[in-house]
C-alpha cells in the first residue's frame, strides 16, 4: 500500500494557493466580462491573499494584469505577464517577440528570472538566434543541453550568469522561447 508523506500546514496551505491561483488565473485567461466572474474572481483573490496571511505569507494576486507577487521569510516571487521581470539583467538578450511571463525569484540572498517569449519562428531557428545572440553578448555554451523533437534546452554562461535557454515548438508554427537566469554554479 502507497502512503502519502506528511504535509505539514504550512505546505497544505501552499498547495491550496496554488490550486486557487491556477483557477483565478485560468479564468483571467478566458476573459471575465461578467460581474458574476468579476466577483467570484474578487473572492478568490481575497481567499488566497487571506490563506497565505495565516501561515506568515504575504501574497497579491492581481487577476486584471496577471500579477502574482509572493512574500515570505524565506524570500520572494513575483510573476506578470507582458514585460521583463523587474531587475532582469541588461546584459542578457531576449530574442524579439511577445512575452508572455517574466517572474524573478529571490531567496538565501540569490536572485534567479525567468522570461518567456513567444516568437513566429521554428525552434530550431529561434534556438540558433538566441544563441547568436548571446554568443554576441560574450556568452559561451555550457556542458548542460538538450533536444529532442520540437523541444531544445542550451547552457549559456559568463562570469555573471548561468543562462539555460529553452525552445518549445507551439504546434502552429511558433516558438516559445524561455530563459531561466542564474548565478553561476562553479
Amino acid at each position: 500500500m502507497r502512503t502519502l508523506p506528511h504535509r505539514t500546514p504550512r505546505t497544505r496551505t501552499a498547495l491550496a494557493v496554488s490550486g486557487a491561483l491556477l483557477l483565478l488565473l485560468g479564468a483571467a485567461a478566458c476573459g471575465a466580462d461578467d460581474v458574476a466572474d468579476q466577483a467570484a474572481e474578487s473572492a478568490v483573490e481575497r481567499a488566497i491573499e487571506d490563506a497565505a496571511s495565516s501561515e506568515g505569507v504575504d501574497v497579491d494576486v492581481d487577476a486584471e494584469d496577471g500579477s502574482v507577487s509572493i512574500e515570505s521569510s524565506d524570500g520572494t516571487f513575483t510573476s506578470g505577464m507582458g514585460a521583463l521581470p523587474q531587475g532582469f539583467p541588461e546584459d542578457i538578450p531576449v530574442l524579439e517577440g511577445e512575452i508572455l511571463q517574466g517572474a524573478s525569484s529571490d531567496g538565501n540572498g540569490t536572485t534567479g528570472w525567468f522570461v518567456s517569449v513567444a516568437v513566429a519562428k521554428s525552434a530550431d531557428e529561434a534556438l540558433a538566434d538566441a544563441a547568436a545572440a548571446l554568443e554576441g553578448a560574450g556568452y559561451s555554451e555550457g556542458d548542460n543541453s538538450m533536444a529532442m523533437e520540437g523541444l531544445s534546452y542550451v547552457q549559456y554562461v559568463s562570469s555573471d550568469w548561468e543562462v539555460i535557454l529553452g525552445a518549445t515548438d507551439d504546434g502552429e508554427g511558433g516558438t516559445l522561447v524561455s530563459y531561466t537566469v542564474t548565478p553561476p554554479t562553479s
